[in-house]
């Protein structure tokens, strides 16, 4: 299943605290040299939504893997 990405500014919001969210410009930049796994589109950011701050993306990602597979397997059991 594709990653699906969200607004840059409500992936701040979710993982900083009011008061602690850091700038755009520096957020897009953290895409741009891979710390933050998201595109810039026309200027504007956007992240993965399973990225979490804190965490690799490797790991999110095969975090994110599991739990699908767990859900496909439920299913199936059923």
């Amino acid at each position: 299943m594709p990653a699906k990405l969200m607004k840059l500014s409500l992936w701040l919001a979710r993982e900083f605290e009011s008061g602690s969210i850091p700038d755009k410009r520096t957020a897009k930049k953290w895409i741009e040299n891979g710390r933050l796994k998201g595109r810039i589109v026309d200027g504007q950011g956007w992240v993965v939504s399973s990225e979490r701050w804190g965490v690799s993306s490797v790991v999110a990602s095969r975090v994110q893997d599991l739990i699908s597979a767990g859900v496909s397997n439920a299913k199936a059991a059923h």
